[in-house]
């Protein structure tokens, strides 16, 4: 098995597979690279705290892990964005660049991150929970979780707009 760099493992089928998933995580690694180093703090933040979120919604619940990540970003300490837009575009590019090659980094996951990230922003937001129905499918309804600031939508919101608010 090999990961491609983008989160999807696919398996090995003969050398010259195996060398095109090496230069897929080279050049993961060199896009990293390349990025200047408010970017690359960013991904980073991002990834550990999509991971925290990830782990965390496996060991607590919900309100406890919430609680767990206002403290978090609280010990962290605040950092000082240029502008209040510049930081929500930062967390919003940092957030779907690590859910983007994460594979466990579902929409509940993303939101959970990015509020945290947009907390220790000192930016207050909002993780929202929407449902909507499916007709004809297997599962008559869909969940999904999103986080909003300003107006702005900030985690996997690709499908946003069609899901009916069950917070507010």
């Amino acid at each position: 098995m090999c990961c491609t760099g983008m989160g999807q493992i696919v398996p090995q089928v003969n050398f010259l597979g195996a060398l095109y998933c090496r230069v897929g995580m080279i050049d993961a690694c060199r896009r990293f690279v390349s990025l200047d180093r408010a970017r690359r703090a960013l991904i980073v933040e991002a990834a550990v705290a999509t991971a925290a979120a990830f782990l965390g919604l496996r060991v607590f619940r919900y309100l406890t892990l919430r609680r767990l990540l206002e403290r978090a970003a609280v010990w962290l300490g605040t950092t000082t964005p240029a502008s209040r837009s510049d930081a929500i575009d930062a967390v919003r590019w940092a957030i779907a660049a690590v859910g983007a090659r994460l594979g466990p980094a579902t929409c509940l996951v993303q939101a959970l991150a990015a509020d945290a990230m947009l907390r220790r922003r000192g930016i207050a937001a909002d993780v929202r929970f929407g449902v909507r129905a499916r007709d004809g499918h297997r599962v008559p309804i869909e969940g999904h979780a999103w986080v909003e600031c300003d107006r702005q939508t900030i985690g996997a919101a690709t499908h946003q707009p069609e899901f009916g608010a069950m917070t507010r």
